[in-house]
């Protein structure tokens, strides 16, 4: 809704108001716009980058059963149950041998393979069908008065604008502006940086379902996934300054076959690379979330090293957690859930986190790593498909942590 001015009982396209300011428009963002418009809740959501790019970016894809869930009630299922591929078991090789490991609990819960890129165009979608407003290309410059009356301050089209609201949201991601308005966020945040990057690439090639997983090499870790059944979405360790024309295609495919070598005659479909990009490694924690009516949730909170595909799940349980925590204090005036929105949250932070690291700390390389240490990365490898206790943890782990909302 646009901002009407008291002095001139006129509306001004340079002042808008609404009930909750959404600063980015990732899957976060556009996840909690939709559970508050279920809730009666309007919301604006203002992003940086172009609608191009949000609907460009490629992340990471699996998806455990809880955001399913999730996305299905929210009414952005219809083409996840149609497209989503069921994931019921995991690869794990280590010198040169193939394991796995069963994800499906006693209930029935398994992953769900299903691009990010698709869930955000979903949302975009539904959000933009019911005419309701994203303000791309808006650059977020700071927020004023928080414990008050929040004012999200932005420029557009190189015009000043404020977005007067009862509560800001912030979903920015870790570079963005939001957590940066918690006093005392600095001196909150735990950081672990790993010393080697992941080169991501696209392919338009088959996957092919015998070499897929994680693969732990001496050569640096791999790994091999799907974004559908013509698209392949693949991945190596390499140093952490490494440069993406570094390889050409060729040597990027028989540098995948060395390191997935498990003893067979398997080798990955070869096809066009379409897409590569780069990501350094890092584990991050903010144990504060809020400040007066600001929460924050996602990438802006915490990062999760991609070994474990926590980082979209993770950010759907912020999201879970805000919704209720908004609903609560803008329809019941209970401030009950935000007071405890940031310990609420980290009850399934910490231990995803945790598991992510775990997870790098197993399958990769280090530099200089000693041979004592492989055989203590083989012997938790081990464990994990060979030991009850170890597949059962293994298992609940990756199937993802119950939602405390």
């Amino acid at each position: 809704m646009a901002w009407r001015d008291t002095e001139t009982d006129k509306v001004t396209s340079t002042n808008i108001r609404t009930r909750v300011g959404i600063v980015g428009a990732g899957p976060a963002g556009l996840l909690l716009a939709r559970m508050l418009q279920l809730e009666g809740i309007d919301s604006v959501i203002l992003e940086r980058r172009s609608r191009a790019y949000v609907l460009s970016r490629v992340r990471a894809g699996v998806l455990e059963k809880g955001t399913v869930d999730t996305l299905i009630a929210v009414g952005a299922g219809e083409r996840l149950l149609r497209e989503g591929m069921p994931n019921k078991d995991v690869q794990l090789r280590w010198d040169g041998v193939c394991h796995r490991v069963s994800t499906v609990d006693e209930n029935g819960r398994h992953l769900t393979t299903y691009g990010q890129a698709k869930i955000v165009e979903d949302l975009i979608r539904l959000r933009e069908g019911d005419g309701l407003p994203i303000h791309f290309e808006a650059q977020v410059d700071r927020f004023e008065d928080i414990t008050g009356n929040p004012v999200i301050h932005f420029s557009e089209g190189g015009v000043a604008k404020a977005l007067h609201c009862d509560f800001i949201a912030g979903c920015d991601g870790f570079r963005g502006v939001s957590r940066a308005h918690i006093p005392g966020a600095d001196a909150a945040s735990f950081l672990r940086e790993y010393p080697f990057s992941w080169f991501g690439i696209l392919a338009e090639a088959a996957p092919n379902p015998a070499l897929r997983g994680f693969a732990h090499s001496r050569r640096g870790m791999a790994i091999a996934s799907a974004r559908s059944d013509k698209i392949s979405r693949l991945y190596l360790q390499v140093a952490p300054d490494f440069k993406v024309d570094q390889m050409d295609d060729e040597a990027i495919w028989d540098e995948l076959d060395r390191r997935f070598v498990d003893g067979t005659s398997n080798r990955f479909n070869r096809g066009p690379i379409i897409e590569k990009s780069v990501a350094r490694l890092r584990g991050f924690i903010c144990t504060e979330m809020q400040y007066g009516k600001l929460c924050i949730a996602g990438d802006a909170a915490h990062i999760v090293p991609p070994s474990g595909a926590k980082g979209l799940n993770s950010a759907v349980g912020d999201v879970r957690v805000m919704a209720a925590t908004i609903t609560r204090y803008l329809k019941e005036g209970d401030s009950t859930l935000l007071e405890n929105y940031s310990a609420t949250c980290l009850r399934r932070i910490v231990p995803t986190v945790h598991w992510s690291c775990e997870m790098s700390d197993t399958l990769h390389m280090f530099p200089g790593q000693s041979e004592f240490d492989t055989r203590m990365q083989y012997a938790k490898l081990d464990s994990w498909v060979s030991s009850p206790g170890g597949q059962q943890r293994f298992r609940e782990a990756m199937l993802g942590q119950p939602y405390p909302i």
